[in-house]
């Protein structure tokens, strides 16, 4: 068994002890103490960071009541004194979190009698999930308020240790499985949770809660919050990117999604007019090269090399020659480094384009694919589209 300090103390940072276990790992060391202040990752609460006999704590871990440590590094033995520090910065911010966490819990009970099923605390962000999941904004408001109004009044947060049978006698939200000595963390008059996370000695210290979003997930509510600095860190950037925007749109802050809302209105209408405008001219450049074709044994034959074009608008050119009439075939090459070619037919024709596509990509060092009525291939050598064109029309 290792003796918890965090169970007393959230708030004692360094401690001495003594090795009681080791074992190597590849990565350095596990090790067992006869105490720590190290939280080990437990109900949703990752675990604490630091030093211990001057080597990084990576990982620390409970089982069967004992503290494990791995170290980032293997020159410690049993019997041995050692010193550990924790990361303070990290240990506060986790209790900011977990504290944020119950006062969260408990105004979600109090307002829409909402049970908090689970709780995660991640690096960037912690979740909770509802057993509901039809919150609006205006409940989350109504949550968000409760919960600051508590804070803000700065009340005292007191540890308990009660036996298991006497948990029945407090107002707990959830009542614990364990059995034998359970913690409570009480925060005075507003809530009683079984908890052996690490917590702040007043809600003052929580600083702020603002939850972040929320999004339906199994028929539960996932709700992301953000307390104490995390909320300030998050305020800071967004304050800057408004500040931005709203230099950029020459408005208030308070005018800056109203002015985007009418920048994205022009951009959508400028969209479709530059669609039309677009396929007005596809269409007369499809009819210009329709004015330009042959007649070969009774078939209408587009065959043409174009230059600096996207291969994406000669499929398309193809596609607006083809379905325009019956008894035609279109061969177009494309100029570049990387030639193309693309070949089509009308449905009433006897042909087979994948075929075709074979037989010419070789001239352009290429391969392609297709069905019988439309194919292109991709090759790399450009001066060879003349040839390939010309083996096309060999097949009419």
């Amino acid at each position: 068994m290792t003796e918890k300090i965090y169970y007393r103390d959230s708030y004692q940072r360094s401690f001495s002890a003594v090795v009681k276990a080791k074992q190597d790992d590849f990565e350095g060391a596990m090790v067992q103490l006869d105490q720590t202040c190290f939280y080990p990752t437990s109900g949703g609460q990752p675990c604490d960071r630091g030093q211990l006999a001057g080597f990084e704590v990576l990982v620390v871990e409970e089982e069967g009541g004992a503290v494990l440590h791995l170290l980032q590094g293997n020159r410690v033995e049993v019997g041995q004194a050692v010193e550990g520090e924790i990361d303070w910065s990290l240990r506060f911010d986790h209790m900011q979190q977990h504290t944020g966490q119950h006062l969260l819990s408990q105004a979600f009970t109090r307002v829409l009698e909402a049970e908090t099923v689970s709780f995660h605390l991640g690096r960037e962000s912690a979740t909770i999930d509802l057993a509901r999941d039809d919150l609006t904004s205006e409940d989350i408001c109504r949550v968000e308020d409760l919960a600051n109004r508590v804070i803000f009044e700065s009340r005292p947060i007191e540890i308990r240790f009660v036996d298991s049978q006497e948990q029945h006698d407090l107002p707990l939200r959830k009542l614990s499985e364990r059995e034998g000595m359970i913690r409570v963390i009480e925060i005075a008059d507003f809530d009683f949770s079984a908890c052996g996370g690490t917590h702040c000695r007043s809600t003052g210290e929580v600083g702020l809660i603002k939850i972040r979003k929320w999004e339906r997930a199994k028929k539960r509510a996932r709700v992301e919050f953000y307390c104490g600095w995390r909320a300030l860190r998050d305020y800071r950037w967004k304050n800057h990117s408004l500040s931005r925007l709203s230099q950029l749109y020459s408005k208030t802050d308070r005018e800056v999604v109203e002015a985007a809302q009418e920048h994205l209105e022009r951009e959508d209408s400028q969209r479709k007019e530059i669609s039309e405008l677009r396929d007005s001219l596809l269409s007369y450049e499809a009819e210009e090269l329709l004015a330009g074709s042959q007649v070969r044994e009774g078939v209408q034959v587009v065959c043409e090399i174009l230059q600096q074009r996207d291969p994406g608008v000669v499929q398309d050119l193809m596609r607006r020659i083809v379905r325009g009439g019956e008894k035609r075939i279109v061969l177009l090459g494309l100029k570049s480094d990387a030639p193309f070619l693309c070949f089509g037919c009308s449905s009433d024709l006897p042909y087979n384009m994948g075929e075709w596509i074979r037989e010419a990509a070789p001239l352009i060092d290429g391969r392609g694919g297709g069905n019988p009525n439309q194919a292109q291939a991709k090759g790399s050598r450009p001066e060879g589209l003349s040839d390939a064109l010309g083996r096309a029309l060999e097949l009419i």
